[in-house]
C-alpha cells in the first residue's frame, strides 16, 4: 500500500444554530463532558438545522482523500458497533480504504460542529471508542506493508501511547499531523513520535505551543530531532516549507469558503500525494494547496479531491 492511517476515527454532525445557549463554551473547541453528548443533540434537534453528516479524524480525512485520489491506503483506528460505525467503515471503503485492522468497540466517536449566524465555531468531540484503541490490538506487521504512515491526535492517554509504541516499532516512513491535542502534551511526550518522523504537518500554533517560539524559528528547532521535511500550515496565509536544504513560502489560494474543518488533512494529502508521485517539495505543496482550497468549497467530505483533480495537476 501506499499510505495506511492510524488515529481517531469520528462522525461529524455540522450543525447551523442559534449559539447563544452554549455562553462562555461558544466559540471554543473541546472535550465533551460526560453525559453532554445527549443533551446537545436534544437542544440541536429542536433548535438547530443539520447542515452535513460525514467521516471525520484528522489522519481518516487525509487517508480518504488519497484513496479518492487512486493511492493505494489503509486504515488503524476503532470506531462502534452502531450505527455511526456503519456509516464511518461504508464511506472509508466506498473511497477504496482497506479497513480489515479497523476494530469496533461500544459507541463512535461523534464530533458536533456548531455554527452560529456569522459562521463562528464551536466544537465539542467526544472520543467514545477512539480512546479504548490499545497498542496490543495492532498488528505492527500491517503498518509495514506500506510506503508511508499517517498518524494524527487521539484525545486518550491509551492511544497515544500506543502511537509512540508504534512509530518505534514501525520500518517505515512515518507523516505526523500533531493537532492541537498532542501538541498540547508538549516536545518531551512527543519526542518518541518526532525522533521517527520523516515530514511533519503542524499548524502555525501548534509549532508555537511546542516551542515557544514563531513558526519559522520554531521549525528550525523542530528539524533538529531528526524531522525531514516541515510542512507548517499557516491558514489564510498559505503554508511554510521547511526542510535542511530548502526554505519555502506558498501563499493559499483565495476561495469562498463553506467549511474549513479538514482543510489542513486534505492538505496533507496532497503533499504526500506529491511525493508519492515524486513530485519536488515546491510542487507538492501547490498541489497540496490547490487541493485544500476545493476542500472548503463544501461541509465536511464533499468537496474533496478525486483522481481526476490529481491527474489535471500532474
Amino acid at each position: 500500500m501506499d499510505v495506511i492511517g492510524l488515529g481517531a476515527l469520528n462522525i461529524d454532525l455540522i450543525y447551523e444554530a442559534d449559539c447563544s445557549f452554549l455562553g462562555k463554551e461558544h466559540g471554543r473547541e473541546r472535550q465533551g463532558k460526560d453525559g453532554e453528548e445527549k443533551s446537545l443533540l436534544h437542544i440541536l434537534k429542536k433548535k438547530g438545522k443539520l447542515k452535513a453528516k460525514s467521516g471525520g479524524g484528522s489522519s481518516a480525512n487525509t487517508i480518504y482523500a488519497l484513496a479518492q485520489m487512486g493511492f493505494s491506503c489503509g486504515y488503524v483506528g476503532k470506531v462502534g458497533k452502531d450505527k455511526h460505525g456503519n456509516f464511518l467503515l461504508r464511506g472509508l471503503k466506498k473511497a477504496g480504504v482497506d479497513t480489515k485492522e479497523i476494530k469496533r468497540d461500544e459507541q463512535s466517536g461523534l464530533c458536533l460542529i456548531l455554527l452560529d449566524e456569522v459562521g463562528e465555531r464551536t466544537i465539542f468531540v467526544f472520543p467514545n471508542a477512539n480512546d479504548k484503541l490499545s497498542f496490543s490490538e495492532i498488528d505492527i506487521n500491517y503498518f509495514n506493508k506500506a510506503k508511508f504512515l499517517h498518524m494524527s491526535s487521539f484525545l486518550g492517554r491509551t492511544p497515544f501511547e500506543a502511537e509512540k509504541e508504534i512509530a518505534r516499532k514501525v520500518k517505515i516512513k512515518i507523516s505526523f499531523d500533531p493537532g492541537e491535542p498532542h501538541a498540547s502534551r508538549g516536545l518531551e511526550e512527543l519526542t518518541p513520535i518526532l525522533e521517527r518522523t520523516f515530514i511533519f504537518f503542524p499548524t502555525e500554533k501548534e509549532v508555537e505551543i511546542l516551542t515557544n517560539k514563531d513558526y519559522k524559528k520554531g521549525s528550525r528547532e523542530l528539524l533538529k530531532y531528526g524531522i525531514e521535511i516541515i510542512a507548517c500550515k499557516l491558514g489564510e496565509k498559505g503554508s511554510y516549507i521547511l526542510s535542511k536544504t530548502e526554505e519555502i513560502r506558498i501563499p493559499a489560494e483565495k476561495v469562498k469558503a463553506v467549511d474549513t474543518i479538514g482543510a489542513g488533512d486534505v492538505y496533507a494529502a496532497g503533499f504526500l500525494a506529491g511525493l508519492l508521485h515524486g513530485f519536488n517539495l515546491h510542487r507538492s505543496a501547490k498541489l497540496a494547496t490547490e487541493l485544500a482550497a476545493k476542500s472548503i468549497t463544501g461541509y465536511g467530505r464533499e468537496n474533496y479531491p478525486v483522481k481526476q483533480d490529481f491527474l489535471s495537476f500532474t
